[in-house]
């Protein structure tokens, strides 16, 4: 098997890269009847990475009327809104969790206190998304920790 190639966390080629494994994901499934945004904005990104007015590095995944796009900088329709710092979130995002229930609870572990402490704030009730978005969201993690330097 091909070593996976890895892309700096939220860059351009990252973005193509997540938007290319959504698609995979996505395979067989109708997305005509969803309309759906989930926006990431990380705040305190490092020096020269911000892609907002006001500071952070953000992205979004927006699947409406049958059409995928995956993007960079903040949307104000967002379903679901991630506010993240920077460090937190991309230590996060770069960890495997290959179904180890002690990964993935220690992953919940460290998302509860960055939420105590105020490193990670979360808009919109993820479970009232999509059975297909809450699908594919559980589905994400694991590839694109995989692709995230």
């Amino acid at each position: 098997m091909a070593p996976t190639s890895t892309f700096e966390y939220v860059s351009p080629e990252w973005l193509e890269a997540v938007e290319s494994i959504i698609v995979d994901l996505l395979k067989g499934h109708d997305l005509d009847s969803l309309d759906y945004c989930i926006c990431e904005d990380l705040t305190n990104p490092p020096a020269g990475r911000a892609d907002t007015s006001t500071g952070t590095l953000s992205w979004f995944i927006r699947i409406r009327l049958g059409e995928l796009h995956v993007g960079s900088g903040s949307v104000d329709d967002a379903d679901i809104r991630i506010t993240a710092d920077y460090t937190t979130h991309h230590e996060l995002s770069r960890r495997v969790w290959a179904d180890d229930p002690e990964a993935i609870a220690a992953a919940r572990r460290h998302r509860q206190i960055a939420a105590a402490d105020g490193r990670l704030r979360i808009d919109g009730d993820p479970s009232a998304a999509p059975l297909l978005v809450r699908e594919l969201v559980a589905r994400l993690h694991d590839p694109v920790a995989a692709i995230t330097t």
